[in-house]
């Protein structure tokens, strides 16, 4: 490497657009590799570390994608990148055949799952339901619990992560909130019993059940609480309104919607969001702002 491509941080800073703090964040998360040491406070960065910052400030500004999904999205696109070599080819051909049957696996058994609950559910029941051997299922897991687990984390990733992937582009915030709201109305609706098995487990002694619903509910309610804040700014929404009870509010909604919605046919997605919708905005957008919400445009 050589020595005129090194910066220091403050010209990292300088470069990236990105404040000294936000970069030493970025470095305790593990999102940003860990610079060049030539003394005990002396630093050197390089281009990677720029480009790094590069990727991650897009992933933030337009996908609005939770820090916890940072990592492994710029892993993801990393290896992406990377794969213009035989070696790699030849590596992520040999790993795709493994990783493609565990997922099948986590998929059938969210299925299995949804149907008879985690407690009535037998290995067997999962292993006939994805076809394969049980031989080939403890290559993948160590057990039910283990499954169950990874089963949780994809039913996270898709209820957070899907919601990031949508509102991509999208400047108007209305129609964001719309847009996760769908999201999670779809996605809850898919997952709901899987989440019901994850809330019965709180009453076990271990304590990963409720680390991952607290994770699941920051990560749902992060991107809200700074996206009321934005309009509390423009004064689109009342200066009163606590952000994070709103949000914390709006998911709990929704979810008892997805409930209602359930028990017959007398109410469909539509109805739900157009009658929250008019909520907030009789309830919490100031008399002359409302013209900015009209609903027939943002639904």
């Amino acid at each position: 490497m050589e020595t005129r491509k090194l910066m220091k941080i403050s010209e990292l800073a300088l470069h990236s657009g990105l404040p000294k703090s936000t970069i030493h964040y970025y470095l305790r998360q593990g999102l940003l590799h860990p610079p060049q040491k030539t003394g005990r406070t002396m630093a050197y960065f390089d281009s990677s570390h720029l480009a790094r910052l590069s990727i991650i400030k897009r992933l933030r500004n337009d996908l609005r994608m939770p820090i916890i999904f940072l990592k492994q999205e710029i892993e993801r696109l990393e290896a992406i990148g990377n794969r213009s070599d035989g070696e790699n080819e030849l590596q992520n051909a040999s790993l795709e055949p493994q990783e493609s049957r565990k997922k099948e696996i986590i998929n059938a058994a969210i299925e299995v799952f949804s149907q008879k609950g985690y407690h009535n559910t037998k290995v067997n029941d999962i292993t006939h339901k994805a076809g394969i051997s049980i031989g080939t299922f403890y290559i993948h897991f160590k057990n039910k619990r283990d499954l169950f687990i990874d089963v949780v984390e994809e039913v996270f990733h898709h209820i957070v992560g899907d919601a990031a992937r949508n509102i991509k582009g999208e400047q108007n915030l209305g129609k964001r909130l719309i847009i996760r709201g769908r999201t999670f109305f779809e996605n809850y609706t898919r997952y709901m019993e899987i989440l019901n098995q994850l809330r019965a487990e709180i009453a076990s002694e271990e304590n990963w059940p409720q680390e991952k619903l607290n994770r699941m509910y920051r990560a749902l309610t992060g991107p809200v609480i700074k996206e009321v804040r934005e309009a509390i700014e423009l004064g689109i929404v009342r200066p009163n309104v606590d952000p994070e009870l709103l949000a914390f509010s709006l998911t709990g909604l929704i979810e008892v919607m997805s409930f209602r919605i359930k028990l017959d046919e007398k109410y469909g997605i539509e109805d739900v969001l157009r009658f929250i919708g008019d909520f907030l905005v009789n309830g919490l957008v100031p008399e002359d702002q409302r013209g900015r919400w009209v609903l027939d445009e943002i639904l």
